[in-house]
């Protein structure tokens, strides 16, 4: 069963808890440095290793044999990012079938090494991800450094290595134009915040990604400690928002609801971008407790499966734009009368 099919705390805003890290082995230069024949001896390297470790726990998928539509499918499940899709050299991915856990190998690093959770679980989210990474350092050569920490392509990545991360659904703040101020105040805290498909992207259906930015001179601990902190200040606010805006726009903030559970239910055509806003505003009627609405991860999982990539992987053949929309509308149609 998929991570993203399970129920987490706080869902009704953090959508998920991400925690990666980043790790480079000292015998072999930096990712951008390698050339083919390096890349594959690195990639099998790590393979070895982790299958001596959790044997059969993970799938390996090499970039180059991909369809473009597998690698679409994979960024829309927040798997790997944009970025990495148009980088032609030798990529892999290490991946569970919950695919919760997963290594992507010659990215940026040698190896990303990436949990992740429903709802707000930093703690386990950590616990989970940094097992494997000291199971896997005491069998390769990782590059660390006593005083600087572990060595990263990144100078923004070397201490830790770590980045944490949550994705978070934020319609009451962005209504009453608060996020851009609470935006500012966390970047200069030392954070960062990008937008639903994490660097370079744009903010979707309300939805933004909060992250550490600096690693070094910080123990795990602590920048754990500091992000909780954070983010449940992030949560309270965003409650207190919510509250505000039903209080103030009831009978319209309910009309855009419905009527947006009502297009998701009726449509015969529907694109990714439109069925992602009324996504978003059916989480948000989930969240008020409007009666027969579906649960978090139920339309979770429609986010995640309803994309250019992953409707075309669902049908198992390449689409058109109106198959697409078709397709799409008739997947959620269907869903949704299930619920």
């Amino acid at each position: 069963m998929s991570w993203y099919s399970e129920h987490g705390p706080d869902q009704d805003i953090v959508i998920s808890t991400r925690v990666r890290l980043a790790r480079n082995i000292a015998d072999f230069p930096f990712p951008h440095l390698l050339d083919s024949e390096k890349s594959n001896e690195l990639i099998d390297l790590i393979e070895e290793n982790v299958n001596k470790i959790v044997p059969n726990f993970f799938r390996t998928l090499h970039f180059q044999d991909l369809s473009e539509i597998d690698k679409l499918a994979l960024t829309e499940r927040h798997i790997v990012s944009p970025q990495l899709l148009q980088d032609k050299s030798e990529k892999a991915l290490l991946i569970n079938d919950d695919e919760d856990q997963s290594i992507v190998i010659c990215d940026e690093d040698h190896m990303r090494i990436q949990g992740l959770y429903p709802g707000f679980k930093p703690d386990e989210t950590f616990d989970k991800t940094h097992k494997l990474a000291v199971a896997l350092e005491s069998i390769l050569n990782v590059a660390c450094d006593n005083e600087f920490g572990y060595l990263t392509a990144c100078p923004t990545n070397v201490g830790t290595g770590l980045r944490i991360s949550a994705l978070l659904h934020v319609p009451g703040l962005h209504r009453l134009d608060q996020l851009k101020y609470i935006i500012d105040s966390i970047r200069r805290s030392g954070y960062t915040v990008r937008g639903y498909y994490g660097e370079g992207s744009t903010e979707k259906g309300q939805m933004v990604q909060v992250s550490n930015q600096i690693t070094l001179g910080q123990s795990d601990e602590n920048l754990i400690e500091k992000f909780n902190t954070l983010l449940n200040s992030f949560i309270k606010k965003e409650r207190e928002a919510r509250k505000i805006w039903y209080q103030q726009r009831k009978i319209q903030l309910e009309d855009k609801i419905y009527r947006s559970q009502g297009i998701l239910q009726s449509a015969s055509l529907i694109s990714y971008d439109e069925a992602f806003e009324h996504l978003s505003n059916l989480r948000l009627g989930r969240a008020l407790d409007f009666d027969n609405f579906p649960d978090y991860p139920d339309i979770l999982t429609l986010s995640y499966l309803v994309g250019v990539g992953s409707i075309q992987k669902l049908e198992g053949k390449v689409l058109s734009g109106t198959e697409r929309d078709a397709a799409r509308a008739a997947f959620i149609k269907k869903s949704l009368a299930n619920k």
